[in-house]
């Protein structure tokens, strides 16, 4: 391997938001022993618990919220682990850090999974966090527009690696022109007839606060919803720690019930994310926080936070075939175990976000 590619590899591999870059993944794991020794999986805390590293969906966030409850309530510490929670992002890549073994769990969505397995590399899903996927479109709400045909012919602005508007052409058999998402939204807050990817936390957020309403449709309205934000492990790791994953999973699952469910959890919580974060604001932590809640109880999430199905997966399997995106067909028992997943349902009410918090 060329010294110039080795040491690119040994910094960090840009991913896109929602969908793993499986294939820079796949190259960076051969350079993994020549940019530094690897983490053992039995690593252990000074006061003899396990050291347990989670690099989060994005940057410390509401979206990370579950697990900065669990660690702020002790959670973690009673299951005996030291949990650290990385920071993800656009430079940061879960899949390469975990099948190298440099920590134990990382994110993806669904089809992010079924394409670092079809590139060799051996990751797993262990669960599920938003059962309906909230990834979508929203348009300005003074157009009128509020379904995919109503966005027939428009200009799409979506992130490169994104399933979903392919699925949504495909479905509906409208048409529409693409450009390609950059992060940024203000060309969107301009022309009020872009169409923009996004999520109703993050872009929709960034858009109230700019003083432009939107009207949000998720990709799901057009049946295309695969799991999002999916906790995978290693293959390996999995075999060998089932006891130390069911664990994080307990603390975990309870974390989210708590987060969701209990406002004064989740301003512990959300003073962590700040402390961790301070790109973030009180206000959009807060909103992120109300807003992704309907997500992660929908479905089967009701009774049980994170649970998957094997008819979810196939549904994936299915659409990722008729797109095009398989080399082979991969069976759904190869891609998930949900076996290690606690009972813990939802909160039994989901209270308002306290007066003015955003």
């Amino acid at each position: 391997m060329p010294f110039q590619i080795l040491r690119a590899l040994c910094g960090r591999v840009r991913p896109p938001r929602t969908v793993t870059t499986v294939a820079a993944t796949a190259l960076a794991l051969v350079a993994v022993s020549a940019c530094g020794g690897n983490a053992s999986s039995d690593a252990s805390s000074p006061g003899g618990s396990t050291a347990f590293k989670v690099v989060l969906p994005w940057y410390a966030d509401a979206e990370g919220g579950g697990f900065f409850a669990a660690k702020s309530e002790g959670l973690y510490e009673d299951k005996n682990l030291d949990v650290t929670l990385q920071s993800g992002g656009p430079q940061v890549s879960a899949t390469q850090l975990v099948a190298a073994g440099r920590a134990q769990v990382g994110f993806a969505d669904a089809a992010g999974v079924i394409q670092a397995q079809q590139q060799g590399i051996p990751i797993v899903a262990i669960g599920a966090l938003y059962q309906n996927n909230p990834v979508g479109v929203m348009v300005h709400a003074d157009t009128g527009i509020t379904s995919f045909d109503d966005m027939d012919g428009k200009t799409w602005v979506t992130q490169t690696g994104q399933l979903g508007p392919q699925w949504v052409k495909k479905e509906t058999g409208i048409d529409f022109t693409t450009q390609v998402y950059q992060g940024s939204i203000a060309n969107f807050l301009k022309k009020d007839g872009l169409v923009q990817q996004g999520w109703p936390t993050n872009e929709a957020y960034q858009a109230q606060k700019s003083g432009v309403k939107v009207n949000f449709v998720p990709f799901s309205d057009a049946g295309y919803n695969p799991y999002n934000d999916v906790f995978f492990t290693s293959e390996s790791y999995l075999k060998s720690h089932k006891a130390e994953l069911t664990e994080f999973l307990a603390a975990s699952m309870q974390g989210w019930q708590d987060y969701m469910g209990d406002v004064s959890v989740a301003k512990k919580a959300n003073d962590a994310i700040l402390e961790a974060n301070d790109q973030q604001t009180s206000e959009s932590v807060w909103y992120a926080w109300d807003k992704q809640r309907a997500y992660v109880v929908a479905g089967d999430g009701k009774k049980q936070l994170g649970a998957m199905t094997a008819d979810r997966w196939n549904t994936l399997i299915d659409q990722m075939k008729q797109l095009g995106q398989l080399k082979s067909t991969p069976k759904a028992s190869d891609l998930y175990d949900a076996s290690l997943l606690p009972e813990v349902a939802a909160p039994a009410a989901l209270p308002a976000a306290p007066d003015g918090s955003y």
